[in-house]
């Protein structure tokens, strides 16, 4: 777990969510609301980047998720996910936790090619939640760093 009073991850959500084409999602599982965004790494600057032990490259994407139980709180989860791309390559996610004052996130590293389509599964579970399994698929393009 990895805890910091920067803010860091929550001003990139709102500035990469107001980006047009790139808008946080949301999944809802019995009143718990799973957010996530998947963003090029070339978008955090190097010093962020260094911090937090995320690779930046044009084949490399973030992957972010955030649960929010039924009165709107932050929360802990158990999470899992994998990647796979169109030609069944399977790639394992491994998430790790970012606390920032109640905040809580999960994120992941993901390498891809140009303009590749990724389909993501991702478990969560979380005391007194229903068993949520998140699934999408993303188009993935490389971006200058």
């Amino acid at each position: 777990m990895v805890k910091t009073g920067a803010g860091w991850i929550c001003a990139l959500i709102l500035s990469w969510a107001g980006t047009p084409g790139h808008a946080e999602q949301r999944q809802s599982f019995g009143g718990w609301d799973v957010h996530y965004v998947v963003l090029p790494t070339g978008f955090l600057k190097p010093a962020i980047a260094a911090q937090y032990g995320i690779t930046r490259g044009r084949d490399r994407a973030l992957v972010n998720i955030s649960v929010l139980d039924p009165t709107g709180a932050p929360q802990k989860v158990s999470i899992e996910g994998t990647v796979k791309n169109l030609l069944g390559q399977l790639q394992p996610l491994a998430f790790r936790e970012v606390t920032e004052g109640q905040a809580v996130y999960y994120l992941a590293a993901v390498k891809h090619t140009h303009e590749e389509v990724l389909r993501f599964e991702i478990s969560l579970s979380a005391p007194d939640a229903p068993p949520m399994q998140l699934k999408f698929q993303q188009k993935l393009y490389w971006e200058d760093t």
